[in-house]
């Protein structure tokens, strides 16, 4: 297994490398692909030092969420990434891991989607990776107290 993510990996960083630099936002996104071991997945380059739990992937724009539309918005897990690390998104249901990069450099990270139809199967067109800046959250008193 760990050989073929590795190649894709190595493919996906030569693609990576040729973009210019201020053209790159969070992540290097490549094509999903069917892998013998992990099933159907995305995988990706991380640009930057980041936990992916300030990150929701999403089949669909941010416009259109709330609407009664068939997508998946996904909040990603918490797991540290560094600049260089690859991120592979499968599509199944699965426990969410990491393992060390067999080069040595870095880590691979393996996160599950849990959706039940394979992105080919829901025909996505565009996934979209949004990165959450932040929250305020205040409680509010229930009436007439």
């Amino acid at each position: 297994m760990v050989t073929r993510l590795t190649k894709r990996l190595t493919v996906l960083q030569s693609e990576a490398a040729e973009l210019p630099v201020p053209a790159r936002k969070y992540f290097h996104i490549g094509q999903p692909e069917v892998m013998d071991d992990v099933g159907e997945c995305v995988p990706m380059i991380a640009w930057t030092d980041d936990n992916l739990s300030r990150y929701v992937v999403s089949d669909a724009p941010t416009q259109s969420w709330g609407k009664n539309e068939r997508f998946f918005i996904v909040p990603l897990p918490n797991l540290e990434v560094k600049s260089g690390e690859g991120v592979f998104l499968i599509a199944s249901g699965g426990d969410d891991s990491s393992a060390p990069h067999p080069t040595g450099k870095g880590r691979m990270h393996f996160v599950h989607l849990g959706l039940v139809e394979s992105l080919a199967e829901r025909k996505t067109p565009k996934l979209y990776v949004y990165r959450l800046e932040g929250v305020q959250v205040h409680g509010l008193k229930p009436r007439g107290a």
